[in-house]
């Protein structure tokens, strides 16, 4: 990528499928040089970076060139779902316990209805009759910026629609002068197999623009944080106490309200969010396949309590991208910049040429490839030599074709296997390592009409982590891009996008190990590290009193962090800045 060549056409950038997006997005591109692509109604399809806010097509990913880039991993938007994202968290809690305790209570309309029915008897047994009774958050699966949610007390006064989640509220947020926030971080994956996760610096703090108080329920402005619905209501203009006017405030801001009221726990608080992001992120690792030249860019919404405890909100798969208020411009702008510069995309060339040129074939999976058969993607060669011996092509197996058997126990040695809920015997599937999985390779062309078993069929070695030499080619490609970035030597730090997992890097002639439980293992270490630190900083032992909490104490904590990790260098404390 550090060649240029001056004959070169500019970078092409595809927006969604009608040539529009978000204004600052379009402002970012045309400030790097890029131009925009006019293919639309044609055939021709020369673009490097294809930007679409939903999930793209299946046969997006089958075709995807050597310098072609997508802003979407395939199967990478579970999370981004209510409901599923919920099932995903409630999963790995039953398997690793209280570390995943960072999500409310959570129950699935309408096949839960009965379950919430008796939770709500159940804690209206137990409360204090003279006190108020507990508040139930609804909210709809498929909706985002706020559309749809709604406060109740008594389930008779809940409005049933179509699937929703309902979760208990969390009464006593943080307030600043009054005001509920909560907090948009940031955070890029470019790759799950095995997990590379990248979480931006700064971020957004979203007030709601009428104080806070449990006594009005009903009031979106007071218990919404939403900046779609804020900016609609009769006080977002009005100058507000500390707050001021719109309803955005950076996460520099927010550090400098916190410190003089938390001290050292303020930094602890931003430790646990990073273990909060990554524990979520790991929920659906093992569901999701090695994608190459593809990234997920995710937005988080974190509430923090009275006591400073991070809680998760929610996942938005397109984080909005517009430019509101100073706050948006001030945050979004540069982090865009730096996330194509961590992505390694050019300022202005690109190198279209070498997209012309012979290419290797990229392995991609279709997001809608249900049965987990892996296709390798086929790109086009222009002015390939004549008389090159070229791989064998087989037909790919449709997918109706393709028999799928349940595992055996044999490959899943787990004990008491069939007493475990049905959730977290599909979960601990996933998480098994891959020494029980069957490590034969599948591309096998059956006769025409024939049905195909799984056994003999199907490649899930993806599914089992570095089994086989196949499934490590598949690996180590899905880590190589056609840019020459190399995720499984990615940076710690790029402008102010930190590296929050993996925590260090392997050996260059080894992969990141790919197991869920030493993954888990690594993000608790790292909590109770930060803790001690914490406690330890909050006594002031061996620090000079003198220095003041404030950012320049960050240093002290983020060096006490790395000793009693024992991490080297290449290990990155994320902190907003101060």
């Amino acid at each position: 990528m550090a060649q240029i060549f001056d004959n070169d056409e500019p970078f092409v950038y595809r927006l969604n499928d009608n040539g529009f997006g978000p204004s600052l997005l379009v402002k970012v591109c045309t400030e790097r040089g890029w131009r925009l692509y006019q293919g639309y109604s044609g055939s021709e399809e020369k673009w490097n970076l294809w930007w679409r806010t939903s999930a793209f097509p299946a046969t997006s990913y089958k075709t995807l060139g050597e310098w072609q880039f997508m802003n979407h991993i395939p199967k990478g938007g579970s999370i981004c779902r209510k409901d599923s994202l919920s099932r995903l968290l409630r999963c790995m809690r039953r398997i690793y316990g209280s570390i995943y305790d960072f999500s409310p209570p959570c129950f699935h309309l309408p096949l839960e209805y009965a379950k919430l029915v008796s939770e709500c008897s159940r804690l209206r047994r137990s409360d204090d009759t003279t006190g108020p009774s507990v508040v139930w958050i609804h909210k709809p699966v498929a909706q985002s910026q706020g559309r749809g949610i709604f406060l109740f007390r008594s389930v008779c006064d809940m409005r049933c629609g179509g699937p929703a989640v309902v979760q208990r509220y969390i009464e006593r947020p943080l307030l600043i002068a009054g005001y509920k926030f909560d907090l948009r971080l940031y955070v890029c994956v470019p790759g799950y197999r095995p997990l590379t996760a990248y979480m931006y610096a700064e971020g957004l703090a979203r007030f709601g623009t009428d104080k806070y108080t449990l006594t009005d329920i009903h009031n979106p402005y007071r218990h919404l944080t939403n900046s779609s619905l804020n900016k609609t209501g009769p006080r977002y203009a009005e100058c507000k106490d500390r707050i001021g006017s719109g309803c955005k405030w950076t996460l520099k801001q927010v550090r400098r309200a916190l410190v003089g009221r938390w001290g050292a726990v303020e930094w602890l608080v931003w430790q646990r969010i990073r273990a909060l992001v990554t524990l979520t992120l790991l929920a659906q690792a093992a569901g999701t396949p090695p994608a190459r030249n593809c990234f997920e860019f995710y937005g988080f919404d974190v509430l923090l309590d009275d006591s400073l405890k991070p809680w998760l909100i929610e996942v938005n798969l397109s984080p909005a991208l517009g430019a509101d208020c100073e706050a948006d411009v001030i945050v979004k702008q540069p982090m865009l910049h730096e996330l194509f510069d961590l992505l390694g995309l050019p300022m202005r060339h690109t190198g279209l040429s070498l997209l012309q040129g012979p290419t290797q074939p990229l392995n991609n999976y279709s997001s809608e490839d249900e049965s987990g058969v892996s296709k390798l993607s086929r790109v086009s060669v222009a002015g390939a030599r004549r008389g090159t011996r070229r791989a064998r092509r087989r037909r790919a197996l449709p997918v109706h074709c393709v028999t799928l058997q349940a595992p055996t126990t044999e490959n899943f040695p787990v004990s008491d296997l069939h007493e475990k809920p049905r959730d977290v015997r599909e979960t601990g599937r996933l998480y098994k390592n891959s020494s029980g999985l069957s490590s034969d390779g599948i591309e096998i062309q059956p006769p025409s009409g024939a049905a195909v078993t799984s056994a003999d069929a199907v490649d899930e070695t993806w599914r089992g982590g570095y089994a086989t030499a196949a499934s490590r080619r598949k690996m180590l490609s899905a880590c190589a891009w056609g840019n020459g970035v190399r995720w499984d030597r990615a940076a710690g730090r790029v402008g102010q996008w930190v590296r929050i997992y993996p925590h260090t890097l392997q050996n260059e002639d080894q992969l990141q190990v790919e197991d869920a439980r030493e993954s888990v293992a690594h993000v608790s270490k790292l909590l109770r590290a930060a803790r001690e630190v914490a406690r330890d900083g909050g006594r002031d032992g061996g620090r000079d009193k003198r220095v003041p909490r404030d950012g320049s104490c960050d240093a002290f904590f983020d060096a006490a962090l790395r000793r009693k990790l024992a991490y080297g260098s290449n290990f990155e404390v994320w902190l907003p800045p101060f």
